[in-house]
């Protein structure tokens, strides 16, 4: 997660997955030459250095080894679907929330209010044998509901970076503010801004 631009009135993250962009190349690469690259280039291999085949040229042609390199196709679909640069822009004189995703396919686009953005959060995705991984989840009021920041979980810190940035610059949110009139909702403001806490409008 990258801060791009960060102001009282605007902040824009950018989230670039560039470590699972180079893990979903490097498993196509591996699992390809795996199932295909062996019939192809270690006979060739054996061949230049004087050496006999020693059966290498049949050991490809195992079903097993056919289909793993039909698996290579699969980290090849992630990153062609799920891998995407995704840009957070936060705007509080047009009072809205955009999220713009770019990829391979193209470039999506949808915009959210202001208003209704509550904060934002960790989700937790436990499995087996990775361990416990995160992604950021911003949370609206009304039918919106929660919209997860991207489509997969991650470990490392740029989750938490991300959920940092969000709730840093909404600034402290005001419970119990729903039982207050107008004038007694204004009065906190100007007495919480006074302190140097900008509320989000």
């Amino acid at each position: 997660m990258r801060i791009v631009e960060q102001t009282p009135d605007r902040l824009v993250l950018e989230i670039r997955p560039v470590a699972l962009m180079v893990l979903c190349v490097g498993l196509f690469l591996l699992f390809f030459v795996l199932g295909f690259g062996m019939r192809l280039f270690l006979p060739a291999i054996a061949g230049l250095m004087g050496m006999s085949d020693m059966g290498l040229s049949a050991l490809p042609r195992a079903p097993g080894m056919n289909l793993l390199g039909y698996a290579s196709v699969i980290p090849l679909l992630v990153g062609v679907f799920l891998i995407k640069t995704r840009r957070l822009s936060f705007d509080r004189p047009s009072g809205k929330v955009t999220v713009v995703s770019r990829g391979v396919l193209g470039r999506n686009e949808a915009a959210y209010p202001l208003a209704d953005l509550q904060g934002a959060s960790l989700a937790a995705s436990r499995s087996g044998n990775s361990g416990t991984t995160y992604r950021a989840v911003m949370h609206f009021s009304g039918m919106t509901g929660q919209v997860p920041v991207t489509p997969y979980s991650t470990s490392g810190p740029g989750p938490s970076r991300t959920v940092e940035a969000i709730n840093g610059w909404l600034g402290p949110r005001m419970t119990g503010l729903s039982d207050l009139t107008g004038d007694q909702t204004a009065a906190v403001a100007a007495a919480l801004e006074k302190l140097g806490v900008k509320l989000p409008r």
